[in-house]
């Protein structure tokens, strides 16, 4: 299943400390890591590291070579060429050059030539390894990426656990820990096996994605291994409600309406960019089901995950959601498009409105843009448990 398996747990153990140390003492060492890894990694970190960890590993899972994928690229295709056509005649346009323009272009110029040439062989051979290398931008691959600015395998592993830990710890199956008066630096010893067995009997639901669905790099746990985005993505589906459709913009990947689905949330709709919805459709389609994907063209189905461009929100009905979600992106994009989100959101959703991002670039926060929209009232606001930075909020929906 994984590509690294520790022969003898507790010399892997002592082995995989002896590196975590050596790199947190030399990460600002650009020897050692050069620019980009020069980064204070240790920062990111929400626990003590002490003497040791509990025994862990790091593994990948291959993309599995299914029989469908050329069918499944077809479809891809056909709505990634719908949508390109209509946005241009959009009322809601992007402006100037943004950061998935400039990935698209110095980044992966090979998929844009396959949708292009309409060759669903080839597309499909490309996604089928697509994330197998590390990539310097998140949000659609489950490989290794920015996220502690690290290649080290037994870092990369520590930096998912120390997020699994703080996973439990928001869930009340761990204490919070307490550098004044203790414990401090224990939880990471928490055995792995029986930290997922404890979540899974928390939760209701089977921890492990489905494996095969694309490349996955992580923390190995019983039956694959666990990305931190999945593990971000649980945390945020556990937040949102159990009945109604729900809405996201920006879903990245459809990780979050995966693990939604199996809370029990079946009317799941996505809004993001045309090249998103390609891979998150191709993710999704894989993970849960062709049948339980709708993607832009296609006949929208009620219990299904409905991946659409950002513009067709305008297109939903008004009070259709029980709560829309955004993670990871309104303080990102352009203000004109932000506001004209929220007054949408206003109109369709008649439940609340869940924010999970960063505010590091002040004053462009999430707060900051609904009160000048009008209409949000907060209802929480509190610093995320698993996400060092980021602030979790609720807004009820007053228009």
């Amino acid at each position: 299943m994984t590509d690294v398996e520790p022969a003898d747990a507790l010399a892997a153990c002592q082995a995989q400390m002896t590196s975590v140390r050596k790199l947190i003492a030399h990460t600002r060492s650009p020897a050692l890591f050069g620019r980009a890894e020069s980064m204070n990694v240790d920062r990111v970190l929400a626990h003590a590291l002490r003497s040791a960890v509990a025994p862990i590993s790091f593994g990948s899972v291959k993309a599995d070579n299914r029989p469908n994928r050329i069918a499944i690229a077809q479809r891809l295709i056909v709505a990634y060429r719908k949508a390109l056509a209509d946005e241009p005649s959009s009322p809601l346009r992007r402006k100037g050059e943004d950061i998935w323009t400039r990935i698209l272009r110095d980044e992966l110029p090979p998929l844009l030539k396959h949708i292009e040439e309409g060759n669903a062989l080839r597309l499909a051979d490309y996604l089928l390894e697509f994330g197998a290398t590390r990539v310097w931008f998140g949000g659609v691959t489950t490989a290794v990426d920015h996220y502690g600015w690290t290649r080290e395998p037994n870092l990369v592993a520590v930096l998912y656990y120390d997020k699994l830990v703080c996973l439990a710890e928001s869930l009340g199956l761990l204490r919070l820990e307490n550098p004044e008066q203790g414990p401090w630096g224990e939880n990471l010893k928490t055995d792995v096996a029986a930290l997922v067995q404890k979540i899974e009997a928390e939760i209701g639901i089977a921890l492990v994605p489905p494996m095969g669905a694309i490349h996955t790099d992580g923390l190995t746990i019983p039956g694959g291994v666990l990305h931190y985005r999945h593990i971000n993505s649980l945390y945020a589906a556990l937040k949102l409600p159990r009945s109604g459709a729900i809405c996201e913009y920006g879903g990245g990947l459809g990780l979050c309406a995966m693990y939604a689905r199996r809370l029990g949330v079946t009317d799941y709709t996505i809004f993001d960019l045309p090249i998103s919805n390609l891979l998150a459709g191709h993710y999704l389609i894989h993970a849960i089901g062709g049948e339980n994907v709708s993607l832009y063209g296609e006949p929208q189905g009620r219990d299904s995950v409905k991946v659409l461009p950002y513009w067709d929100c305008l297109n939903t009905r008004d009070s259709q959601f029980a709560a829309t979600l955004n993670q990871d992106s309104f303080p990102e994009i352009d203000d004109s498009l932000v506001d004209a989100f929220l007054r949408d959101i206003k109109r369709s959703t008649e439940g609340v409105f869940i924010s999970l991002n960063h505010e590091a670039f002040h004053p462009r926060t999430v707060r900051h843009f609904t009160q000048r929209v009008g209409g949000f009232r907060p209802l929480a606001r509190t610093k995320s448990w698993i996400r060092e930075g980021y602030v979790d909020e609720v807004f009820a929906i007053d228009a």
